[in-house]
C-alpha cells in the first residue's frame, strides 16, 4: 500500500498524536465521563483512521471500542466518586488499574504482532504477548511516576491523587493482575481462532508427504 502522508507530514502527525495522547492522560482523571469519553472516541478513531490510511492496518472493530470502555472505566468512577469510597474487599481504584489495561492489552498485542510482521518478524504469539506485557508495564510505571510528580509539585496540599505510602505499589500491583489476565486472555483467543489455520496446514503437509 501506498502511504498516503509524505515522511514529514507522517512524523508531524505522529509527534501530534503521542502529545495529544499523553496531554489526554494527565487530564484523564480530572475530566467528566461526557468529556472524556467523547474525547477519548475521537482520538481512538483519528489513530485508527491514520494506521488505516498510512499504513494499510485496518484495526478489529472490538479493539477501539474496548480501548473506549477503559476510559469510561474511569470516566464512571470520577462522575459517582468511587475512587475515595472503600468497599468490603477491594477499592474501586483496584478495579480501574486491574480493568483499564485488560481492555488495553488486546490492541497491545495485536499492534505490536502486526508490526513485528509488516518488519518480516515472526515471532511466536507468546513472545508477542510477553514484550507486549512487559511494555504495558513500564508505561503503567511512568505513568505512576507522572501521578507522583503532578500530586506533589501542581498541587498545594499533596493527597490528591496519592494516597498513602502504598498508593503506588498497591496501583502497580493492580495495574500487573490487568495486564497478565488481558495478554492470557488475548493469547487464548488468538490461538483459538489460528487453530483451523493450523490444523489445514498440517493436514497438507501430511497429505504431501503420503
Amino acid at each position: 500500500m501506498t502511504p498516503r502522508f509524505s515522511r514529514p507530514v507522517e512524523i508531524a502527525i505522529i509527534t501530534a498524536i503521542l502529545l495529544a495522547g499523553t496531554v489526554f492522560l494527565l487530564r484523564l482523571a480530572y475530566m467528566p465521563i461526557w468529556v472524556s469519553v467523547p474525547v477519548g472516541m475521537a482520538y481512538t478513531i483519528a489513530v485508527t483512521w491514520f494506521a488505516r490510511e498510512q499504513y494499510g492496518l485496518k484495526l478489529p472493530l472490538v479493539l477501539p471500542v474496548m480501548a473506549v470502555l477503559a476510559v469510561g472505566v474511569d470516566g464512571i468512577g470520577n462522575y459517582f466518586g468511587w475512587y475515595r469510597e472503600h468497599f468490603s474487599l477491594i477499592q474501586y481504584d483496584e478495579i480501574s488499574h486491574a480493568l483499564i489495561p485488560l481492555l488495553i492489552a488486546p490492541a497491545f498485542i495485536w499492534l505490536l504482532r502486526e508490526g513485528l510482521d509488516r518488519f518480516g518478524y515472526r515471532l511466536p504469539l507468546g513472545a508477542v504477548a510477553f514484550f507486549a506485557a512487559m511494555t504495558m508495564f513500564t508505561v503503567s510505571g511512568f505513568y505512576e511516576v507522572i501521578e507522583l510528580w503532578d500530586d506533589k509539585y501542581m498541587h498545594p496540599q499533596p493527597g490528591m491523587r496519592i494516597h498513602g505510602a502504598y498508593d503506588t505499589a498497591n496501583d502497580l500491583q493492580w495495574d500487573l493482575i490487568g495486564i497478565v489476565a488481558g495478554a492470557a486472555l488475548t493469547y487464548a483467543v488468538l490461538r483459538l481462532r489460528e487453530r483451523p489455520a493450523r490444523v489445514g496446514a498440517a493436514k497438507v503437509k501430511t497429505a504431501g508427504t503420503v
